[in-house]
């Protein structure tokens, strides 16, 4: 990129070389906040909210016994405890994530579910402590609906304010210019980067001839130093790699910041973690579906809660075996070959509902109406008491409470090879119930848009997984089994 005594092409063309200078003419309105403020922003507010609501609703609760006796002091150190596990478990989901906070159907999901667990979690620390004496049952009550209400409220202000500020280009950012070599930028990257809050006020195009190159970047760096601009944006060709080191080490000289955005398949690759290993950066193309911490908390999980159900289901248990034994010739219970996490094939323990006990290269999935399905297995299967005894193979470890269904091995086989996504369901263990059966996607899949769907949900389920997730998919599980909806 050395000097030349040839002519640079004029500066006013758009010729190789030449700076498109495309001021732009400035939002209606802004926001006084920056894109990356955002999730800051929002943990805050939701601070404020929860406590807000915890005074609020102290002052309502005691408006006709005109008296406090203390119990102020003690509220708002439950709002701070309560306040706390919130944003953590909103944080750890990364809920606060401009994106994100405009999903407002996954807001109020998560929004409930983290709510509710903090008080759970609030009411079992009282009673442990023994100082459920200093707190107001009805306080307390008031507190949780109050609180629930403006925390949707203030997801609800986001989901109608930040795409009407992303589409004017409404949000404070930085004045930059653009600095793209030997590539012609997408102009929806350039939309994007105005939507976010980003002013461009130039862009500069170097050539591959580095002479003109040499002389396009000095007229960035003289422009930066006779103007306002706060940022330079440079867009590199992922064949000219190489030419990224030279332009980074002439722009030194700016005392602003030179950002690198890629695009095409490098997009993706810096999209990934990464992390130290020595000296050498490694970059990881694909990530466990849950950390050793998070498998260890929903394995504890599954031996509490399975252990729990045992107890509590076994006579309920015991009764369906000798109806079972009554009603038809076979054995009480079905086993058949099944894949779970990492494809490792283990025995699915049921009641058996039908007259055959097929496991094989085919096994037809039970319709309505099915011939095979007995009087009693009709029932069980309608109220999913035959998945009951799963509950076994969660102690074992085969299994989870919650999780991707396992389907037959013959079933596994022809959906692998017919839909891509497919093996991304044994990334985690398989569940006695899922994201996917509470959302509708249950019963019968003789469709492949039916299983696609399925697929898609449990995908959904194991890149969005918590401890809360969890125990909203067993409520919601109680409901779907009553309505007995897509059962048979």
């Amino acid at each position: 990129m050395g000097s030349d005594s040839r002519a640079a092409p004029d500066a006013a063309t758009i010729l190789p070389g030449a700076p498109s200078v495309r001021p732009l003419t400035g939002p209606r309105w802004r926001l006084p906040v920056t894109y990356g403020a955002i999730p800051a922003v929002a943990l805050a507010i939701d601070l404020l909210l929860i406590l807000a609501s915890a005074i609020g609703a102290e002052s309502l609760y005691h408006e006709v016994p005109s008296h406090l006796e203390g119990e102020f002091s003690h509220t708002l150190a439950a709002a701070m405890f309560v306040a706390v596990l919130f944003v953590a478990a909103m944080r750890v989901q990364k809920l606060y994530s401009p994106s994100r906070l405009m999903a407002i159907d996954d807001q109020a999901r998560s929004v409930l579910s983290a709510w509710c667990g903090a008080f759970l979690i609030l009411a079992s620390g009282v009673f442990t402590w023994g100082v459920s004496r200093d707190l107001s049952r009805g306080d307390v009550i008031l507190f949780w609906g109050v609180g629930a209400l403006a925390l949707l409220a203030h997801r609800t202000m986001w989901r109608i304010a930040l795409p009407a500020a992303l589409e004017a280009g409404a949000l404070r950012g930085r004045t930059a210019v653009i600095l793209s070599c030997e590539i012609s930028v997408p102009q929806r990257l350039i939309d994007n980067l105005t939507r976010h809050g980003y002013h461009i006020v130039s862009h500069f195009h170097t050539p591959a001839d580095e002479a003109f190159a040499g002389e396009v970047i000095d007229k960035v760096v003289s422009m930066c130093r006779t103007s306002d601009v706060e940022e330079v944006v440079l867009f590199v060709d992922p064949e000219r790699m190489a030419h990224l080191r030279p332009i980074a080490r002439r722009l030194r000289v700016l005392p602003v910041p030179v950002t690198f955005i890629p695009f095409g398949p490098f997009a993706q690759l810096f999209q990934r973690a990464h992390h130290d290993i020595g000296d050498t950066v490694a970059i990881e193309l694909q990530r466990a579906a849950l950390s050793p911490v998070e498998q260890a908390v929903k394995r504890a999980m599954d031996i509490i809660i399975s252990i729990l159900a045992l107890a509590i289901l076994t006579p309920l248990m015991i009764a369906v075996a000798i109806a079972i034994k009554l009603d038809s010739r076979g054995p009480v219970l079905f086993r058949q070959t099944r894949h779970g996490f990492n494809g490792r094939p283990f025995g699915i323990y049921k009641f058996r509902s039908m007259t055959v006990m097929e496991d094989g290269d085919i096994v037809p999935q039970a319709k309505k109406k099915d011939a095979r399905v007995t009087r009693v297995g009709y029932w069980i299967r309608r109220l999913s008491i035959d998945e009951l005894p799963q509950l076994l193979n969660v102690l074992k470890g085969d299994m989870s409470i919650v999780g991707p269904r396992p389907h037959a091995s013959a079933h596994d086989r022809y959906f692998t090879s017919a839909i891509e996504k497919y093996a991304f369901r044994h990334h985690v263990k398989s569940g006695i119930t899922g994201w996917a059966q509470v959302c509708g996607a249950r019963g019968e899949t003789d469709t492949l848009e039916k299983m696609q769907r399925r697929v898609e949900l449990d995908i959904w389920y194991i890149n969005n997984w918590s401890v809360w997730l969890d125990f909203s998919v067993m409520l919601r599980t109680a409901f779907v089994v009553f309505s007995g909806d897509n059962a048979h």
